[in-house]
């Protein structure tokens, strides 16, 4: 059996240091039974920044909810779970076998980074968001996490080429039929809630239209990205699109889009009438957002981000990138904010970090500033119109293979029940058969253009 060493326990004569988590929530959840989506100030799922040190820092100063990054489903159901007793942690670890190389490379660290696909602990507020465009395996890899978190989110909202071509991420916005097959059999099998992230389509009329076919497949709560999917990170939210949308909801909706300060989710739920709102790049820049009390210095986080990352052994290259990432949106012609974006190690980035402290957006909150300078959408359409044509050449090789796996899963079902029916018909010819039709293990598949719609087990 393969040894991990990132589960792996110390001998009984060095004890094992507390984990973060446990030392500043004593281990402890959200009660069972209180998960909602109401009033909750909520740390968006953000590619590469949503690992566990942020989402435990962010819960820290007052993150009621935390999402963690898209995780592909492929990705997840390639995976093996694994009780880390170092960190008292839950990952999934890749199953694949790992290289004479890599085990050299563990074998020689002191402390191995980890190397886990998805990792949380048990009573953590966490959403689990994946990229799917498939309901059956969105399912077989949801149920992979479904014991260790507390909802699932089915990612609609990515623009990106990689995620639209491949059908995932806001490819599925013109698709509602995959929406609907998705959502529904997530619902229909999953003992915790279900929801989904999407972004604004260009005519109010046919976002309406998809949040009806969503509302409809059952899911807990919708999160509405205030953007078109052609829109940059510099072209300001769309809050005043958002009103009507949401009075047209019976289920909890929530705002994403342009929150940089803590009084800001209580505005944006006002002006919006959202039930709960997500930060997103305010909180990758400095996620004290969530302290009633005000910002922290940026130094100050970064550092408190450091310690949490070194004390779960998170990966250097991912802890170099949300330094930076904090750094670049105050000061990104600093020298000092270079010499971090080309550290080495964790002693570089650290010396770098204390020799930013004293520029005074780093070191002093009152002279905090956004990363971003926002372009009215008039004065960049040329832009924008670019984004369009890109997105819909990627749309287009995403509808077709969406195209593809529905004609497959359809093939799969109609000789699935080919062979039901046959085993039926040797039944009743020959009572001795077993009477369970599926005794060879196969998992009976759903879908919703069949007439006869079955429950996956």
């Amino acid at each position: 059996m393969e040894h991990h060493p990132t589960s792996s326990s110390s001998s009984s004569s060095h004890p094992l240091p507390t984990p973060p988590h446990l030392e500043l929530f004593g281990g402890s959840g959200l009660e069972e039974g209180t998960w909602s989506y109401e009033g909750k100030k909520i740390l968006a799922p953000m590619v590469r920044a949503g690992t566990l040190p942020l989402r435990v820092l962010s819960r820290k100063y007052g993150a009621d909810m935390v999402y963690s990054e898209e995780i592909i489903d492929h990705s997840i159901l390639a995976s093996t779970r694994v009780e880390n007793k170092q960190h008292q942690t839950i990952d999934f670890l890749p199953t694949k076998q790992i290289s004479k190389k890599q085990r050299r490379k563990m074998a020689a660290t002191t402390q191995p980074e980890n190397r886990s696909k998805f990792r949380t602990y048990i009573g953590e507020p966490v959403v689990f968001q994946m990229g799917t465009n498939d309901a059956i395996r969105a399912l077989r890899a949801a149920q992979v996490v479904a014991k260790d978190v507390r909802a699932i989110d089915v990612n609609m909202g990515c623009p990106k080429h990689f995620s639209v071509h491949a059908g995932m991420g806001a490819g599925l916005l013109s698709s509602p039929e995959t929406v609907k097959d998705i959502l529904s059999t997530l619902v229909r099998n999953l003992s915790i809630p279900v929801t989904c992230k999407i972004r604004l389509l260009d005519d109010e009329k046919d976002t309406l239209n998809l949040l009806k076919v969503i509302e409809g497949c059952g899911v807990a709560a919708v999160g509405i990205h205030a953007r078109n999917v052609h829109d940059r990170p510099r072209h300001p939210a769309m809050l005043q699109k958002l009103k009507p949308l949401v009075s047209s909801m019976s289920i909890p909706v929530i705002h994403n889009g342009d929150i940089f300060r803590y009084e800001e989710f209580d505005w944006a739920k006002k002006e919006t009438g959202c039930a709960s709102v997500m930060a997103a790049r305010g909180a990758l820049w400095n996620c004290s957002i969530f302290r009633p009390e005000g910002l922290l210095p940026v130094y100050q986080v970064a550092k408190e981000y450091i310690n949490i990352a070194e004390r779960y052994s998170n990966p250097f290259k991912n802890t170099k990138y949300m330094v930076t990432t904090m750094l670049i949106a105050q000061i990104p012609k600093s020298p000092a904010c270079r010499e971090a974006q080309t550290a080495k190690d964790m002693k570089i980035l650290s010396e770098a970090l204390e020799r930013c402290r004293v520029e005074p957006s780093v070191g002093d909150p009152r002279h905090y500033q956004l990363g971003v300078k926002f372009i009215s959408r008039e004065e960049d359409l040329e832009t924008i119109d670019r984004n369009r044509r890109k997105h819909l050449r990627s749309l287009k090789e995403g509808l077709a293979r969406l195209q593809e796996a529905r004609k497959r899963i359809l093939e799969e079902t109609k000789h699935e029940k080919a062979t039901l029916e046959t085993s039926e018909m040797n039944q009743q010819s020959d009572p001795s058969i077993n009477e369970n039709p599926n005794r060879h293990g196969s998992t009976p598949k759903y879908c919703h253009s069949l007439e006869k719609k079955r429950k996956v087990t």
